[in-house]
């Protein structure tokens, strides 16, 4: 009598189951397109520059960037700037009053051959239903930079590398900021001898990319 209570209860069982699952089930998977697409065009980035984190020196400028995407993430491109520097209060003060020796390297200009990656992508709901999507890119390059000093000027050979964010506005527009640093060999005088410094700066800069060719029956 046991077991046929349990076959009863079973088998009840699996016709409640039976009954609740729908015939036909369909699977739906929903993946938001990427709102600008990167691989195969050229970026153009106009962009301004001021330098950060320096009590000493001032530098405001700014330049173009030229990178070709090869696909999402990577790209390879020139990138050239030019700089004006002023001297702070703080340097003033500093030479005058206290007789540092503080080397005053100005930075004029620098072209580099920068290679990128990007590899954060994401999108952040803001209120009012609006939905940005953005990028974090690193870069990396290798060129030369216009100093003086008052050893005299000339062309130095230059590292740079930087962190940076792109929010897309649109197919072909993106906004971009950046935050990096220059490193280059400088020459200057100590003590009446010439000698070789590495010399360097931060800088933010802020930009609109342009994205080349553009619409979407071009790609």
């Amino acid at each position: 009598m046991r077991s046929l209570s349990l076959c009863i209860i079973f088998l009840f069982a699996t016709a409640v189951l039976a009954e609740d699952k729908p015939a036909d089930t369909d699977e739906i998977h929903a993946v938001q397109r990427r709102p600008l697409r990167e691989a195969k065009r050229v970026e153009l980035f106009s962009y301004g520059s001021v330098s950060i984190a320096d009590p000493y020196l001032q530098r405001w400028g700014g330049g173009l960037r030229a990178m070709w995407h090869l696909r999402e993430g990577l790209s390879l491109g020139l990138d050239g700037n030019g700089f004006g520097t002023w001297q702070t209060q703080e340097l003033v003060i500093a030479k005058r009053e206290l007789h540092a020796r503080i080397i005053d390297s100005r930075q004029r200009a620098s072209v580099a051959a920068v290679a990128a990656i990007a590899p954060l992508y994401g999108k952040v709901a803001l209120p009012g239903d609006v939905l940005v999507h953005f990028e974090t890119f690193f870069d990396a390059g290798l060129g030369g930079a216009l100093t003086e000093t008052d050893a005299g000027r000339g062309v130095r050979p230059m590292l740079l590398a930087g962190i940076g964010q792109r929010v897309f506005l649109s197919e072909d527009f993106a906004l971009t900021a950046r935050v990096g640093g220059d490193l280059y060999a400088e020459r200057v005088v100590i003590d009446g001898q010439q000698s070789t410094k590495a010399m360097g700066f931060w800088t933010f800069s802020l930009g609109v990319s342009v994205y080349f060719p553009g619409g979407r029956g071009d790609r």
